[in-house]
């Protein structure tokens, strides 16, 4: 019997590194990408299908700005 661990008390980093490991684990997979919007609520999700130029285009832009 294993013991699922407890991903709340995993750092981003730990838990990245767990999900790759256990690539089959879809629970740890799921917490991995909520951990993630949580850090960052306005990332955006792209499908293959999307014309991503304008979002990468805005991007550079912002990030030339902080620059």
């Amino acid at each position: 019997m294993s013991v699922e661990p407890e991903f709340s008390a995993m750092t981003t980093m730990e838990l990245r590194a767990y999900t790759l490991e256990n690539r089959d684990d879809e629970e740890a997979l799921y917490a991995f990408l909520d951990r993630l919007h949580t850090e960052n609520p306005n990332s955006q999700v792209y499908q293959p299908e999307d014309n991503v130029a304008e979002a990468i285009s805005e991007y550079l832009e912002h990030k030339n700005k902080q620059a």
